[in-house]
């Protein structure tokens, strides 16, 4: 797998092999490349094996094979903290079982309902979950013989115990909600089920919001009943990047929500196993339908961004197109404008990755049997209406986030796309070169000041190399002699002014020059300047500083886990062990 030529190997013997075996023995080998990737953890690939063999089965005699690819990607998106991604496949695999011309496949169908009602409660929708566990049970009794048998479907009985811990979970801190739960429950005949599951348990101790909060945020899953009140919200973390999703908590703006959010956790799937190299962080996307928006326009976005989140605001289509052409295309264009936003790779190199995973498929694993929109439309408009008018919030609503275990998918790491030593260090080596002629004269009186010896050496401790302070100190005191020569900068300004500026910047220090104010070289301003000077490094490797406010310190931790910022390092002399002569040079 980690050959740089497993791809083009596997992909060749496949088609050779299937020249004399047939299209379904190609499903057979990637099912069981896919179960042996499970088997090392290699999750992200094992899930492009399982695709691969879904796609090859799921057709004709081979279709049940395929309807088990299905809900093994929707358990793999699961596993991944990819819920609403793992609905979609779960839901399409009870679509494709209703429409199977062998009844004996309708059995798959309540099994894909019940699944995506767990992954629905993954997601923090406990009441829709409840909902849509029920509707399941119907199909269960209509499609099932012994229904209820716990070793034939365990599958229901894990929901049921879910169902059981949402109960009681409602009852220690959303007790409004309970009568709501119990009328869904009653519906399905199960409510004393469930009352028996939780005798056990009456007189146990009750849990309190604090700690269902931080339940969910420590394994990564979205915060109970987020879908009470007037405002959903379908939060996760992947690849090093908080995700969040808010909408109305109506009919339409559901379903286009997870139509967006399916799709954008099918991508970052994707975007696994490769690197796109995000700046971490959070992304907040606000999204609202709009009856008016053609199909042909899939989406109207508005950016603003602060240096803590990157902050969307969509409005799609109240239903997604029914063509199975143009769909995904549709998708996928709403999906890179916000995901690139979050990328320090070049348009170019981001779009590489995008045709790669184009190439692997990407357009189909959008767009599984039937639009999102009539894959989950299992609720009515008045069902959402009672939800959104519950009183009572989500469980931990308007707290942060807390620290959750290492996410299932994590941020990249190793060295970053570009990134040599050999090349990291000649660029070292010329930063001290060309800094110190800068601040010659500024180091001698640094040298002797008792508060910027006491901010360097705790700066040292941090982690700062010594070019690192030399970058801080060259760039205030270039600052300040641009500004004493009144060369200011602004957005507008000719390429001629900004060399001007650049050339003040860069002078080498004379002895007669005024000398910078001591409160030019405070930790925070030192900081500051380390800060910008760190944008510039990053556009020198190549990377993207996009337009809008940016978190230094996201940076700064990119630079210094995937660049070697804060360790390469080469020999030199202390340049502030010693004071500079009038005359000397360097």
């Amino acid at each position: 797998m980690d050959h740089p030529l497993y791809r083009d190997v596997r992909d060749l013997l496949d088609q050779a092999t299937d020249r004399v075996t047939g299209q379904s023995a190609r499903g057979e080998r990637a099912q069981y490349r896919g179960h042996a990737l499970i088997k090392g953890g290699r999750l992200p690939q094992a899930l492009q094996e399982i695709h691969q063999a879904k796609a090859n089965w799921l057709r004709g005699d081979t279709l049940e094979g395929g309807l088990i690819m299905l809900l093994l990607c929707a358990r793999l998106y699961s596993e991944l903290g990819l819920p609403i991604a793992a609905k979609q496949y779960a839901l399409a695999a009870a679509t494709a079982a209703k429409s199977a011309p062998n009844p004996e496949l309708s059995r798959f169908i309540p099994r894909g309902i019940i699944h995506a009602a767990r992954y629905d409660r993954q997601a923090g929708n406990w009441i829709s979950a409840t909902r849509l566990f029920c509707i399941g049970l119907m199909a269960q009794e209509a499609y099932c013989d012994e229904p209820y048998d716990h070793e034939r479907y365990p599958y229901v009985w894990e929901m049921m115990a879910d169902q059981a811990l949402t109960l009681r979970a409602a009852g220690a801190v959303r007790p409004g909600f309970v009568p709501l739960l119990r009328a869904i429950a009653a519906s399905a005949g199960i409510d004393t089920v469930i009352d028996e599951m939780l005798a056990p348990t009456a007189d146990g101790l009750t849990a309190t919001e604090e700690a269902y909060t931080e339940e969910a945020d420590t394994h990564g899953v979205g915060r109970p009943f987020s879908d009470a009140g007037p405002t959903r919200c379908y939060a996760w973390n992947a690849l090093g990047v908080d995700w969040e999703i808010t909408c109305p908590n109506d009919r339409l703006s559901v379903l286009a929500a997870e139509r967006y959010t399916a799709a954008l956790q099918v991508f970052l799937g994707e975007l696994a196993i490769q690197d796109p190299v995000f700046l971490p962080g959070r992304l907040s996307v606000e999204i609202r339908t709009d009856t008016a928006l053609p199909h042909d326009q899939p989406a109207v976005c508005d950016q603003s961004a602060d240096r803590d989140t990157n902050r969307w605001r969509l409005r799609l289509p109240t239903a997604a197109s029914a063509d199975l052409e143009t769909e995904p295309s549709h998708l996928i264009t709403v999906l890179i404008e916000v995901v690139l936003s979050q990328s320090l790779l070049s348009d170019e190199a981001f779009m590489h990755l995008v045709e790669q995973a184009l190439a692997d498929g990407l357009w189909h694993k959008l767009f599984v049997a039937r639009p999102y929109d009539e894959l989950a439309d299992f609720l009515r408009a008045d069902d959402y209406q009672t939800m959104a008018a519950l009183a009572d919030p989500a469980v931990g609503a308007g707290t942060p986030r807390g620290q959750a275990k290492p996410a299932a998918l994590p941020a990249w790491t190793g060295p970053g796309p570009g990134y040599k030593h050999e090349t990291a260090l000649d660029t070292v080596r010329n930063r001290y070169a060309v800094m110190l002629p800068i601040v010659r004269y500024t180091l001698s009186r640094l040298a002797a000041d008792p508060g910027f010896r006491h901010t360097a050496t705790q700066l040292r401790q941090e982690g700062w190399r010594d070019w690192h302070l030399l970058t801080a100190i060259a760039n205030a005191v270039g600052n300040h002699r641009a500004q004493q020569q009144g060369l200011g900068l602004s957005p507008g300004d000719s390429p001629e002014h900004r060399a001007r500026i650049l050339a003040a910047m860069q002078a080498p220090e004379r002895p007669d020059d005024p000398p910078v104010p001591a409160e030019a070289f405070t930790e925070h301003a030192l900081r500051s300047h380390l800060s910008v000077a760190a944008v510039s490094t990053a556009r020198g490797l190549g990377l993207a500083i996009r337009p809008g406010p940016i978190d230094p310190q996201a940076l700064l931790s990119v630079l210094g886990e995937r660049y070697g910022y804060w360790t390469d390092d080469i020999e030199h002399k202390d340049p502030f062990g010693w004071a500079v002569a009038e005359g000397d040079t360097v």
